[in-house]
């Protein structure tokens, strides 16, 4: 079903929406839907923030890779490094908040748990290319805070925020200074009016100059002719199954010595019309067709196979995974299913290209919000804990000892130097006779560092 279908149209064919973005609750006329007619291209319409919201509940492959990132990203595990000791301590340990932040990301609001509030900030990021998070303080704490002073965060829906831009940006040196306050829609349309501070936003990439160049760009706008193609295959398939009869031509078999073939009235027409409506595969169906006229049956349907729809969606799924950065046999094995032998290593390259990298730039931003660096710590999110990159952490310790032994080996016969055979194990250059090799170290030297006595090479 598309989007006009499911909104409805005017008496002028135009639909009518209550964009709760934009117009902050007046009516929007935009134009009516388009269906395929005389070869003309029907597209999804991706104009406006609320058909996004459209796009992700409705079409399938788009939810499902859109929410295979998400979930990927809410795996991540908290820990917290002290600035002044470099140490690190997992987040529910860290006790000299008095436990804070722990209880802080947690239980974020009392809808969410951690990965619950993890996974719907990155949904919003992906489908709308924004995601904002309110953070509800203390009357008279709105101006200086940290995260000790928050007492609950929660999610705003994207579509229903706007920014309010001061109109100067090129000089600033804050985001106050550029984002005047945030306005939030809520669902009885009044205007919520949120400090620059207390919101912390993630986004997209945006290139465009314009009203609105705070605010990203959603990935999916890009996507709108593989994502329409993905609608329309679902449909055609959906028609196929319902109309499970044979599809085409009737042609009458009458037959008259003098005229040839003779054309069926128009009650023979209505008649055969009935009789065919109770044909086909559904439950209260025939499937065998009795006519009552004499008629020649001439096929002019496709199947799914001939129409290679199955194709046109895997094609078109590959390139919504491809943009969104999750790798295509994680996007065929939610269309397909089954086993794959290198779905470990796809798993791992959506962690290590993706969701790692991208999880950094929200810490940053997580950082910035909270002002952990005011209080001398530092929040840090990781996926080391998961078993797909616990095989990275044995292939590097095999690694490392492999380069161990052969540094060793190397420094024995003379090879390298002192200082090479320490870089082997990532320990700081010898200022004292780290360029001497083997041969130029005494005995006791030599044996502090487990090698054999070696005696100088002779000249000739």
């Amino acid at each position: 079903m598309n989007i006009g279908a499911l909104l409805g149209k005017t008496s002028l064919g135009k639909l009518i929406i209550k964009d709760s973005l934009r117009s902050l609750g007046t009516n929007t006329t935009f134009p009516g839907s388009t269906y395929q007619v005389s070869g003309t291209p029907s597209w999804r319409n991706l104009s406006e923030l609320s058909y996004l919201l459209k796009c992700y509940q409705e079409n399938p492959i788009v939810q499902a890779i859109i929410n295979i990132k998400a979930e990927a990203f809410a795996n991540i595990k908290f820990s917290v490094k002290d600035l002044k000791t470099d140490e690190i301590f997992p987040l529910e340990k860290y006790e000299k908040d008095k436990g804070k932040l722990a209880a802080l990301l947690s239980r974020p609001n009392p809808l969410q748990s951690t990965y619950e509030w993890l996974m719907q900030h990155k949904v919003n990021n992906e489908v709308f290319g924004n995601a904002y998070v309110y953070a509800s303080l203390p009357v008279g704490w709105k101006n200086k805070f940290t995260y000790e002073d928050i007492n609950v965060m929660n999610n705003l829906f994207s579509y229903k925020v706007t920014p309010v831009l001061t109109g100067k940006w090129l000089e600033a040196t804050s985001l106050e200074e550029i984002v005047k306050e945030y306005i939030f829609l809520d669902m009885n349309g009044r205007e919520l009016r949120f400090p620059t501070n207390t919101v912390f936003h993630s986004n997209n990439v945006n290139i465009q100059l314009d009203a609105h160049f705070t605010e990203g760009k959603s990935k999916l706008i890009a996507l709108r002719s593989p994502i329409s193609n993905i609608d329309k295959a679902y449909e055609s398939r959906n028609v196929l199954i319902n109309r499970r009869g044979a599809l085409g031509i009737l042609t009458s078999e009458k037959k008259d010595e003098a005229m040839g073939n003779i054309a069926l009235s128009p009650e023979e027409k209505k008649e055969v019309q009935d009789d065919y409506k109770k044909y086909g595969l559904m439950e209260d169906q025939h499937n065998l067709l009795i006519s009552p006229q004499p008629l020649k049956y001439q096929k002019m349907a496709m199947s799914v196979k001939e129409l290679m729809l199955f194709e046109e969606v895997e094609s078109d799924a590959i390139a919504v995974a491809n943009s969104f950065g999750v790798p295509e046999l994680l996007a065929k094995y939610y269309l397909k299913g089954g086993t794959f032998s290198n779905l470990d290593a796809s798993e791992k390259r959506l962690y290590d290209s993706t969701i790692i990298p991208e999880s950094k730039d929200f810490m940053v931003g997580l950082n910035n919000f909270f002002k952990t660096k005011e209080l001398g710590i530092e929040l840090l999110g990781t996926y080391d804990h998961l078993n797909i990159l616990q095989i990275n952490k044995k292939e590097e310790a095999e690694t490392q000892k492999t380069k161990q032994e052969t540094a060793l080996s190397a420094f024995k016969i003379g090879a390298i130097t002192y200082n090479n055979y320490l870089a082997a194990f990532d320990m700081p250059n010898d200022a004292v006779f780290g360029e001497l090799r083997i041969w130029d170290l005494n005995e006791s030297q030599r044996s502090a560092i487990g090698t054999v006595k070696t005696s100088k090479p002779q000249n000739g």
